[in-house]
């Protein structure tokens, strides 16, 4: 989301609760004091490529960006206050259920996690949360066993789509995403998706997994509902031997094979959003 606007909305109060429940006192009292200029200003020290979170306030920050950006997508796509969104493989990060729980205390929110710890963290995070909340310890492929077509307003797809071609590359090569530290085994993976690409076989060995996945998804949803992707960027992955550049294509790359594919999904074009880094689909 454009850093100028949000820094406006964040100066005029509009997540003041949201800062005041779930950030440390002396950084919601801080952000609460500066103008937008200030706060624009702090958040292009995090919100860059790469995404930089080691100054102060930088974890706060990217957490502040990810759960307005998608209040506001929520606000702007009138997504319905009883509402139900379906996040596939949300891990331990919390940010989507945050902010539809600040846009709606009746929204209903479900996720699939294969991986058992992080379904753990994720619900110790989220057990202040006054919305209906459900982790299905599965596969996300398979969450038509769980709900009927056309159950779903919104399917949230945030920082996803590499760990969906991750954990698709990760089974092919044996390694073992359910019982696994995943950041343990996360540079393992990285490195495999990285040799795949390198060699010209990712699209091969990816694709049909990933459009599979997202034809599902798409079934999942009502017709008028939106499947909303999201990436970044963060420092470090070099040192892991991937590519920074190749990973902020995520978006660009999600997108081809989509189309390609023929889903019956619309692209929305949104100010403020960057395709880049941003992908709003409607299902016919």
């Amino acid at each position: 989301m454009n850093l100028s606007e949000l820094a406006k909305q964040v100066e005029t109060g509009k997540f003041k609760q949201h800062l005041e429940k779930h950030f440390p006192e002396d950084v919601a009292i801080r952000l609460g004091g500066m103008t937008a200029a200030e706060i624009e200003r702090e958040f292009k020290q995090v919100i860059q490529v790469p995404i930089r979170l080691s100054g102060e306030m930088g974890h706060e920050l990217f957490e502040l960006f990810y759960t307005a950006s998608w209040f506001n997508l929520f606000d702007r796509l009138q997504v319905p206050a009883d509402g139900m969104l379906f996040e596939i493989a949300a891990g331990d990060t919390v940010y989507i259920p945050k902010a539809l729980d600040a846009y709606s205390s009746v929204a209903k929110y479900v996720t699939a996690n294969l991986n058992k710890e992080l379904s753990e963290n994720f619900m110790r995070k989220t057990a202040s949360l006054r919305i209906d909340i459900r982790v299905i310890q599965d596969d996300g492929i398979h969450i038509l066993d769980y709900y009927p077509e056309g159950s779903f307003d919104v399917v949230s797809l945030h920082h996803a789509v590499n760990d969906i071609i991750q954990t698709i590359i990760a089974n092919q090569e044996g390694i073992d995403t359910v019982n696994s530290n995943w950041w343990t085994i996360e540079p393992q993976m990285l490195q495999a998706v990285m040799a795949y690409h390198n060699r010209g076989e990712l699209k091969n060995a990816a694709y049909g997994g990933f459009i599979g996945i997202i034809e599902t998804l798409g079934k999942l949803l009502k017709p008028g509902g939106y499947m909303i992707f999201d990436n970044c960027t963060h420092e470090g992955y070099e040192k892991l031997g991937y590519s920074s550049e190749f990973h902020s294509a995520y978006i660009q790359l999600a997108r081809e094979w989509i189309q390609e594919a023929n889903l019956g999904l619309e692209e929305v074009k949104l100010e403020a959003y960057d395709s880049k880094w941003w992908m709003v689909l409607r299902k016919l």
